[in-house]
């Protein structure tokens, strides 16, 4: 009995030892060893990796050691205080930084003027920023900020994770140089366009980028003197999520985005996806639309889909479809695809107004509307339809959210859920189903954003990604509207 309780007592000393100073307890796996035993000398550092290896884990320590002025697995000059940024590509991925660098940093090492954390905010900053009792300061910045907010300091450290765009490493790249400041990148290179600047600076003769690739592994998944945090059939599972497209980038941390044989996007998608069930029950579902203007105001398609409500893997069924491809430019098409739109709801046995969520694209081009249909038109016409006072309709259409990497993301989703066995098309979405199967990648490489038939995947998207992901749901709408708090 006293063993037991020595042992209660050991395991309550190490757990407030850990909150007093969780960075002691950091065990890296050997990607990270080498990352952070990289010499001081080497400027810039870039820890390309595949998923699930603790890049952000690995880049999160190396700051603190400098901030701090003390580094565990290599001589640094120990210069404090310092100033350092940290660019991500979205205030949504900062977030999450901020969260991991905040679960490292001892809570007595905070100054008296740092702004306080909370959790799912962040630093409650208006720029997210803290502060450590030796002076040393973090400040968290997006790269959609441009480099103009990058332009206006001078900084001794910085840490971009994920790829950012030539001009902005550039302007950094400066900021440091003043104060031989040292710079740390890492990411899997997809998503970010055009990388071929990035992997030149690290494969020149010398290299002005210390490159340092690591695949995932079970010996690279494992810290030191800990057992695997991953098995060769996890990884093997992991792998069959993955889009085909970018499997290496995102198993080996490959610069080249692979290209399926046959081309085919959604290589997963097949005859096991195709169901015929019968409509889901309104309540224990979220019922949402997603609607994609198409090239001209006579060209539209429409997806209607069911999820349930179950986190944190749903069940997605789509349950029809609506394709109008154009070439008549008929007057009051508006109203057309409105009519066309409310049928295929009610046909379905619902009603607009048990539709949750509604989120179409954005319209582009020239003149007013961009030659296209637009959310507000077409809003407009669903109240002539429906007989509703003008701004009276007690739903609205959101615009899509559409951040960087947002196609690849949303392709990524459906692709998992398919892999899972959670999504299900009715045989009568005859043109998404042919969708799934044609789109495919360019000679060049890459998704075609230009084919016919991204436009039902397009659509597809906006109807699942807001239900499922809350980042990419528009603000709230207004107080008639039902398609509030509808995320599972």
């Amino acid at each position: 009995m006293i063993g037991l309780l020595q042992a209660a007592r050991n395991v309550k000393k190490l757990e407030n030892m850990a909150k007093e100073n969780p960075m002691a307890f950091f065990t890296p796996s050997p990607p990270q060893r080498r990352v952070l035993e990289t010499p001081h000398s080497e400027k810039i550092v870039l820890f390309r990796a595949g998923n699930q290896l603790g890049k952000t884990m690995c880049g999160a320590m190396e700051i603190l050691y400098y901030m701090f002025g003390y580094h565990k697995y290599k001589e640094i000059p120990g210069k404090v205080p310092i100033t350092v940024w940290v660019i991500v590509h979205s205030w949504e991925q900062s977030k999450i930084i901020q969260s991991k660098v905040h679960s490292l940093v001892p809570p007595n090492e905070y100054a008296a003027d740092s702004p306080s954390f909370q959790e799912g905010r962040g630093y409650r900053a208006k720029n997210p920023w803290f502060k450590l009792k030796n002076g040393s300061m973090l400040f968290f910045k997006t790269a959609n900020q441009g480099t103009l907010g990058a332009s206006a300091g001078t900084i001794d450290m910085c840490w971009i994770d994920e790829p950012c765009p030539q001009q902005l490493f550039g302007e950094l790249v400066a900021r440091l140089f003043r104060n031989q400041g040292r710079m740390i990148m890492t990411m899997t290179p997809i998503g970010g366009g055009d990388l071929s600047w990035l992997r030149k600076l690290t494969e020149t003769k010398p290299p002005k980028i210390k490159d340092i690739h690591a695949a995932v592994t079970v010996h690279n998944c494992t810290p030191e003197g800990c057992n695997s945090l991953m098995t060769q059939e996890d990884i093997d599972k992991l792998s069959d999520t993955y889009l085909s497209i970018d499997r290496a980038a995102r198993l080996e941390g490959s610069w080249d985005l692979g290209a399926p044989m046959d081309g085919q996007i959604f290589q997963q998608f097949g005859e096991q996806h195709i169901s015929d069930a019968p409509c889901p029950k309104a309540g224990d579902y979220v019922f949402s639309i997603g609607i994609d203007h198409g090239h001209s105001i006579d060209s539209q398609c429409a997806i209607l889909v069911a999820i349930d409500r179950a986190p944190p893997n749903p069940m997605i069924y789509v349950l029809d479809e609506y394709y109008a491809a154009g070439g008549n430019n008929e007057q009051g098409t508006a109203n057309r695809h409105a009519r066309a739109i409310v049928s295929m709801i009610r046909r379905n046995g619902l009603n607009p107004l048990q539709i949750n969520r509604w989120t179409g694209d954005r319209p582009h081009g020239g003149g007013k509307h961009g030659g296209r249909m637009s959310n507000s038109l077409l809003r407009a016409a669903f109240e002539h339809v429906l007989d509703y006072p003008r701004n009276q309709a007690p739903f609205r259409i959101h615009t899509a959210h559409k951040p960087r990497w947002s196609v690849y993301y949303g392709c990524q989703l459906i692709h998992e859920s398919m892999v899972q066995g959670r999504f299900q098309v009715h045989p009568k979405c005859k043109r998404l189903i042919r969708s799934f199967s044609h789109w495919t990648l360019k000679k060049s490489g890459g998704m075609d954003r230009l084919s016919e038939w991204k436009h039902m995947i397009d659509a597809t998207r906006y109807a699942i990604v807001p239900i499922i992901d809350r980042k990419y749901s528009a603000p709230k709408a207004s107080k008639n509207s039902n398609s509030e708090n509808v995320n599972v």
